[in-house]
């Protein structure tokens, strides 16, 4: 999936966290979003996501030299954050085969299969509300990295992992992303935009 944005700005009042910004993500391209705490790195993705609208200018998304619009984008894009709510009720297992059926898991995956990749398979009917923060979290990434999307977005990833888990992360990355177009939000952390090779800083447009 490609992104461009022409003249785009968002702020809130008395804040100005992004303006004039003129950018083309280019299909199948990974890009690290960086910034410290605050910075607006996370307002930034959310507009890409379309999770957040512009105050000014347009973001559009394009698939194969056509135009998207926001909704249709919506559904070819992964999202995983920190503060990304789950659905706390629910067995993970169960909230993994619900998902599925809003947006199907790429090359045939089933819950099961995400569920082992996320190395909870002893959670299976535990309720979302009881897995501790790092759980919760390879269980948000894994959500993103096996649904069958054109772009990956990835707010702060290692958020909530252990080293341990940072490398699980990193492993998953690489074996999964495939093509797809990827924007990683991240404080300027090693084991998040190792394989990014274009930069975005947030502040450079304040």
């Amino acid at each position: 999936m490609e992104i461009q944005f022409r003249e785009a700005g968002r702020h809130f009042p008395g804040q100005i966290v992004f303006q004039k910004l003129n950018l083309r993500i280019e299909a199948g391209s990974r890009w690290a979003i960086l910034g410290g705490n605050g910075s607006g790195k996370s307002t930034f993705l959310k507009t890409a996501f379309g999770a957040l609208s512009l105050s000014n200018g347009s973001v559009q998304h394009r698939m194969m030299s056509q135009d998207l619009s926001l909704q249709e984008a919506a559904l070819r894009i992964g999202y995983a954050a920190p503060y990304f709510e789950l659905i706390e009720e629910l067995q993970v297992l169960d909230f993994l085969k619900k998902a599925s059926g809003f947006r199907a898991f790429k090359k045939s995956t089933t819950a099961e299969e995400v569920l082992a990749q996320a190395l909870l398979e002893s959670a299976a009917k535990k309720k979302i509300r009881n897995l501790s923060s790092g759980m919760k979290q390879r269980l948000r990434l894994c959500l993103a990295l096996f649904s069958e999307v054109d772009l990956l977005i990835l707010d702060e990833p290692s958020s909530n992992l252990d080293r341990k888990g940072a490398q699980w992360f990193r492993e998953l990355l690489e074996r999964e992303l495939d093509q797809r177009t990827l924007l990683i939000g991240t404080n300027y952390n090693q084991d998040e935009g190792f394989l990014c090779e274009h930069h975005l800083k947030i502040t450079d447009y304040q």
